[in-house]
């Protein structure tokens, strides 16, 4: 038997503190089939954002959404119950900021985000459904 301590993760959104003091009613349980619909959700919102970003050829959007993405990841480690609200405005600013860096590469390696794009969201996809 493992001892919990020896299971530590080196997420800083997952410390000693962040199961503390939750209840267990019925109506807050965290289920496979929630977490499942949420990631899709966000992937759709970041899948499209990226899109228009790319077929709009604006890569001036890469920083902003670097950035933003990059604060709003770091409020939501620190306000955890503020995630429902902000992974929403997270998966937007990443797919502006995936869509202008895969047109970037595009332009350099004609080709190259199609094949990238494919794989990573076939691995992606397979994980999900497994």
């Amino acid at each position: 038997m493992r001892n919990h301590l020896s299971m530590r993760s080196g997420n800083p959104a997952l410390n000693k503190n962040t199961f503390k003091n939750i209840s267990t009613n019925s109506s807050n349980v965290m289920t496979i089939d929630g977490t499942v619909n949420k990631t899709i959700i966000s992937l759709l919102i970041l899948i499209g954002t990226s899109i228009y970003t790319f077929n709009s050829e604006i890569t001036s959007l890469i920083f902003p959404g670097l950035i933003g993405g990059f604060i709003f990841a770091l409020i939501t480690i620190f306000k955890k119950e503020w995630a429902p609200y902000i992974v929403p405005i997270y998966a937007v600013l990443e797919g502006l900021a995936l869509g202008g860096i895969s047109l970037f590469f595009n332009k350099m390696y004609p080709g190259i985000a199609q094949q990238a794009i494919f794989l990573t969201f076939g691995i992606f996809g397979a994980l999900l459904f497994a």
